[in-house]
C-alpha cells in the first residue's frame, strides 16, 4: 500500500511539473551581449530591440547600448544605440523607443537611430521599466525611488507615488488601469489610471521583475532571480510556465509576440533567448 502511495505520489508530481512547463526553447541568440535587461518588439519593423547594461546598475559609465536582433535571434546590430549608462525598461510609441536610463528618459528615433531627447528626471533613483499607453503616454517606474513617472508633452511628472510601491518594477497598461510589479512584496497591484488607486491582482511571485500580455486575456510574468516564468489569467491566478532555475538563468524584463506565440526572456548575461508557448 505504502508503496502504491510513494508511486502514485510520483506520477502527480511528474505530471504537474510536465504541465507547468508550457514554453519551449526556439532559439538563443550568440554570446556577445553585455548584461541584456530588457527586450521590445517593433512589429512595424520586424525587429527586436534589447537594452544592454554592460556594467553595473545605476552607474553613468556611458557603456550600455541598444541591440537589434531578427525574429530569427540573429543580431542585426549588436552596438545600435551607443553611449548610454544602466539602459533598463524600453517602450515603443510610433517610430520612437523610450529608454530608462538610470535618471533620465531617452527618446530614439528608430528610423534614424538617432537620440533625440535625453529627459532628466530630478530625485529620480532607478528608473526601471517604461511602457507607453494608446494616447501616448510613458510611464516610467523609479525602482529605488517608489515612484512612477508619466512622460507627457515632452514634460515629465510624478503620477503616483502611493506608499504601497516598494521597488516598483515592471509595467504594463491595461486599460483603463496600469500594473505595476512591486519587487519589494512579491505583489502586482491595478494601478485605476483615473483616481491612481492601487487594488491588489496577484502575489506571490519573488522578484517580479517583467510582465506582459499573452495576447489573449492573460500575462506573463517574470521572477528573475530565480529564472521563473509565471502565467497569471485574467483573475490574476498563476500558475508556473517555466522554471530556469536548474540552469542558473536570470528572467529579466520579457517580451511577448502573439504572432509568433513567441516569449522573449534577456538573461542579463550574454544572451537573449525564444521560447514557443504551449497551451496545456
Amino acid at each position: 500500500m505504502h508503496l502504491k502511495t510513494t508511486l502514485l505520489s510520483i506520477l502527480l508530481t511528474t505530471m504537474l511539473q510536465a504541465n507547468s512547463q508550457n514554453l519551449s526553447l526556439v532559439w538563443e541568440t550568440d554570446i556577445v551581449m553585455a548584461k541584456p535587461e530588457s527586450a521590445i518588439f517593433d512589429r512595424e519593423n520586424q525587429l527586436i530591440y534589447v537594452s544592454n547594461v554592460n556594467g553595473n546598475y545605476c552607474t553613468k559609465d556611458g557603456n550600455g547600448f541598444i541591440s537589434k536582433v531578427g525574429l530569427d535571434g540573429k543580431i542585426v546590430e549588436l552596438k545600435w544605440i551607443g553611449g548610454l549608462n544602466s539602459p533598463q525598461g524600453l517602450a515603443l510609441d510610433g517610430n520612437k523607443l523610450f529608454v530608462a536610463d538610470v535618471d533620465e528618459v531617452v527618446e530614439i528615433n528608430i528610423t534614424t537611430g538617432e537620440i533625440l531627447k535625453q529627459l532628466k528626471i530630478d530625485n529620480a533613483i532607478f528608473l526601471n521599466d517604461a511602457v507607453a499607453d494608446k494616447s501616448g503616454n510613458v510611464f516610467i517606474s523609479d525602482c529605488k525611488g517608489n515612484k512612477i513617472y508619466r512622460l507627457a508633452n515632452d514634460s515629465v511628472s510624478v503620477w503616483c507615488d502611493d506608499p504601497l510601491l516598494k521597488g516598483a518594477n515592471g509595467l504594463l497598461c491595461v486599460e483603463p488601469s496600469l500594473l505595476v510589479l512591486n519587487m519589494g512584496n512579491a505583489t502586482i497591484y491595478s494601478v485605476n489610471k483615473t483616481t491612481r488607486s492601487l487594488t491588489e491582482f496577484c502575489s506571490g511571485i519573488e522578484n517580479c521583475d517583467g510582465i506582459v500580455s499573452d495576447g489573449r486575456n492573460g500575462f506573463f510574468v517574470s521572477g528573475a532571480w530565480q529564472g521563473e516564468i509565471w502565467h497569471l489569467d485574467s483573475s490574476g491566478v498563476k500558475s508556473l510556465a517555466l522554471d530556469l532555475g536548474p540552469e542558473k538563468v536570470i528572467a529579466a524584463d520579457i517580451e511577448f509576440i502573439p504572432e509568433e506565440n513567441l516569449l522573449l526572456v534577456p538573461t542579463l548575461n550574454k544572451t537573449l533567448r525564444a521560447y514557443r508557448w504551449g497551451e496545456q
